[in-house]
């Protein structure tokens, strides 16, 4: 009795222990990047003879990622480097004020998010003379700066590279085979160039040396960026798919189980059903894993909608908070899945946690980054001769309905990358 005591005890115990690996293990998937995930499978794999990976998912996923390279390189902020280049190169005439109102509408990544026709609502200019203000734009550094989408970002960066044949056909592949080129499918673009293969993977490895952001901050940690969720509109209508680029393709071993699993050692069929139920869990945490990250990409989409159909630049409030308790989840539960995270849509990639903002004060419902665009927006308009100081700047605002005290208008727009009035001024008069 006591031996079938203790028995049933150890049982229990060992399925707590196999609940809490468990646990450990979907944790861990939902925090971990795509590259890591891969990586992580791939061993878990070689210890478990009832499952193999895809291994042509590894390679495409390795090759994609390599198309959205970052570089690890310190920089200035942006703004304060394009309007360095900008004081040296250009005379004060009408058309650099126009350029300096298009880089108060980039995104910290250096793109141009809102369309010609909203550019042209918003600026009142004519489209000739929005046209030479980006090709002014255009021709700082660093390079892709003011694209308006990710084909055209890498286009900007082709048309500076060396004339060679090679550089021609890859920037030909970016501007006219785009769709061809995210798909390999080297085939059909051999074939509409009437080149050989060799040819096309050669302009594809010179396309492998640009970067999706024309600028960034601090140097990444995540040497590629592969975007898992997918935006795409139709009209007003927003649609978000998970994309699956990369993600691990688990094969059972159908064979090797059946074999197994009918000895007659005692052993081996206790080993069979440990190792099954290791692939099992593996699989309902990869599944696990990729419904929370649809969910709380869903939820984003939800609440920054205008910003996905580009009717502004700016993002509304959202805490983690928000979403967790929309889908019944924990707060750390969403901070793990859109840890690391990205996001593609037709003008950009972007990471998840990107568009969690808070609220500029309690009693606000405006979000940080509302209140930030509305005084870039001040800044922007102001005379380049008498530039607005912060204690200006909360007045303005309050006239607006935002009430912000002046110490937080100066971190504002520190966090902007804005010099202060007295040297704005400094740097238009040259001095």
């Amino acid at each position: 009795m006591g031996l079938q005591q203790n028995y049933q005890i150890n049982q229990k115990q060992l399925h707590s222990l196999a609940l809490t690996q468990s646990m450990k293990q979907s944790l861990f998937m939902l925090q971990t990047n795509l590259a890591d995930l891969m990586t992580y499978v791939q061993e878990q794999s070689m210890a478990n003879p009832l499952f193999d990976v895809n291994p042509t998912i590894s390679k495409q996923e390795v090759e994609l990622a390599t198309v959205f390279n970052n570089q690890d390189t310190e920089q200035p902020t942006l703004e304060a480097y394009l309007l360095e280049q900008i004081r040296l190169t250009m005379r004060p005439l009408p058309l650099r004020e126009l350029v300096l109102q298009l880089i108060a509408h980039l995104d910290e990544h250096g793109y141009l998010l809102l369309s010609d026709q909203q550019l042209l609502d918003q600026l009142q200019v004519t489209p000739v003379a929005l046209a030479d203000a980006k090709e002014l734009l255009y021709n700082l550094d660093p390079p892709g700066v003011g694209a308006q989408s990710l084909q055209e970002c890498l286009i900007l960066q082709m048309q500076l590279k060396a004339a060679t044949p090679t550089h021609q056909l890859a920037l030909a592949i970016l501007e006219h085979d785009f769709d061809q080129l995210i798909a390999h499918d080297w085939s059909a673009i051999a074939q509409h160039w009437q080149v050989q293969r060799a040819q096309v993977q050669a302009a594809f490895a010179a396309i492998q040396t640009l970067t999706p952001y024309p600028y960034v901050a601090t140097p990444r940690h995540t040497a590629y960026v592969v975007p898992e969720l997918l935006v795409q509109r139709q009209a007003d209508r927003l649609s978000l798919e998970v994309t699956k680029w990369g993600y691990p393709q688990i094969v059972f071993a159908q064979e090797t189980y059946d074999q197994l699993r009918v000895s007659t050692d005692q052993a081996t069929k206790s080993y069979v059903q440990r190792k099954y139920q290791e692939y099992q869990t593996l699989q309902k945490n990869l599944a696990r894993r990729l419904t929370t990250l649809a969910l709380i990409g869903r939820c984003i989409v939800s609440a920054q909608a205008p910003f996905f159909l580009q009717k502004t630049t700016t993002l509304k409030t959202l805490l983690l908070r928000d979403v967790a308790q929309k889908l019944s989840l924990s707060e750390s539960t969403v901070s793990r899945t859109i840890n690391d995270k990205y996001l593609q849509t037709t003008f950009g990639i972007f990471e998840l946690k990107d568009f969690f903002t808070k609220r500029s004060n309690p009693n606000s419902e405006l979000s940080v980054n509302e209140v930030q665009a509305q005084l870039r927006q001040l800044i922007a308009q102001e005379d380049p001769q008498h530039p607005i100081s912060d204690q200006q700047l909360v007045h303005l605002l309050q006239a607006q309905g935002i009430t912000i005290a002046r110490r937080t208008v100066s971190k504002y727009r520190q966090q902007l990358g804005i010099a202060n009035a007295r040297q704005r001024k400094h740097l238009v008069l040259g001095k």
